[in-house]
């Protein structure tokens, strides 16, 4: 086998035929130490010794026996997130991390890490895991939490660290379906006569007829709306507007508006839009710019806006659209509620789940069916009943 000095490595194939590395390293108190790596290919352990060569180097290397878990997803979280994730994801990251792994598991070391721990840390923050009130996590914030323990054992794994990932055999709560709320068709029509002269007329309108998110609506800019009043017009969602907890903000700020990527790639998309809303979006437009230019302000590229010319806030967003709702006597229904109303009547009016799920953004058709499968049974039982003329 071929020999280097301290902080070196050297790779080779043994007498079984199978690729090996070895990294020589010295402790503090000069006692050599030589750390192996394994793999079926040469690439694969060419690049478990380079990680840990450049580890060893930047002084970041840590003894994968002396590693506890929460310094592992710490590591990791810097390593492998930090550039490759969503504001909001990282956000919520930071917070599984911080505040419910490093009080209760989070120092157990990573070699001893099993299933039974990780399944009693679920079984608690299922009970206990809410940081604001009494009770524990939802199953689908207790889902997030695993997928994210899961994917960081999964690269301690690739890297030797550990032989398997204990969360593969962990169980979670079964998924509680919830009742997505949606405006029937006379609340739709009562909310778009309510609507004449609002400040949310257009918002609402725009998302009533294009189902976005509402960080996609907020973060909408001019330069991906495409108005084509001879054609087909239509929107590209490319980006999104959110408010997301920070630390270590000037004055003392906790959060701060973000513009961020969509949720997922399938959420990158072209809605198109009714020849009626297109019109409505450019004398919209047309208003907008009129109005920046009597008050003297900069246009920021963006569809929506407050008085100012700056973002609109999507807690003010919120809170606007509930008044709006209970000044002229609508059920209350949230934001997101106006996203599920159109799904509903896109199902109501025939359109395929298929064409649906793409404008929703949703990841696959199965996806899009689990949520709105309730409307196309309730359709079919309105059908079926069509047949009694013949009884």
């Amino acid at each position: 086998m071929p020999k280097k000095g301290n902080n070196e490595g050297s790779i080779y194939k043994d007498k079984q035929g199978h690729w090996r590395g070895v990294v020589t390293l010295y402790t503090v108190d000069g006692k050599q130490k030589k750390k192996f790596f394994y793999g079926k290919t040469k690439k694969e352990v060419t690049e478990k010794v380079n990680q840990a060569l450049s580890e060893l180097r930047s002084n970041t290397y840590i003894e994968p026996s002396k590693i506890t878990f929460y310094e592992w997803l710490c590591t990791w979280l810097e390593t492998y997130c930090k550039n490759n994730l969503r504001a909001t994801t990282l956000i919520n990251y930071e917070t599984y991390i911080h505040r419910h792994i490093q009080p209760t598991i989070g120092g157990v070391k990573l070699c001893n890490l099993t299933t039974l721990i990780l399944q009693q840390f679920y079984n608690d923050r299922i009970k206990n895991g809410n940081l604001t009130k009494q009770g524990g996590l939802s199953p689908k914030t207790m889902r997030n939490m695993h997928n994210m323990i899961h994917k960081a054992l999964e690269q301690a794994v690739a890297l030797d660290m550990i032989a398997k990932n204990p969360s593969d055999y962990a169980t979670l709560p079964k998924r509680i379906k919830q009742e997505r709320k949606f405006f029937t068709v006379e609340e739709q029509q009562q909310l778009q006569a309510c609507l004449k002269g609002e400040k949310l007329e257009m918002p609402i309108l725009l998302d009533l007829y294009t189902g976005m998110r509402q960080a996609e609506l907020l973060g909408l800019m001019w330069k991906d709306v495409h108005i084509d009043l001879n054609g087909q017009s239509y929107i590209r969602v490319t980006q999104t507007l959110n408010r997301i907890k920070v630390d270590g903000q000037e004055n003392g700020k906790r959060t701060a508006l973000v513009i961020g990527i969509p949720k997922t790639p399938h959420s990158i998309r072209n809605i198109p839009l009714l020849p009626e809303i297109a019109q409505t979006l450019e004398d919209y437009r047309i208003s907008q710019i009129a109005y920046f230019q009597e008050k003297g302000i900069k246009p920021n590229g963006y569809v929506f806006t407050n008085d100012n010319g700056g973002f609109i806030d999507p807690r003010n967003f919120q809170q606007s659209f509930k008044r709006l709702l209970k000044r002229h006597g609508i059920r209350e229904i949230n934001v997101h509620g106006i996203r599920h109303t159109f799904a509903t009547r896109a199902i109501e009016s025939g359109m395929s789940m298929k064409t649906l799920s793409q404008i929703l953004g949703h990841s696959s058709t199965s996806f899009t069916m689990d949520i709105y499968g309730h409307v196309t049974d309730d359709l079919k039982s309105t059908e079926i009943s069509h047949l009694q003329g013949f009884l």
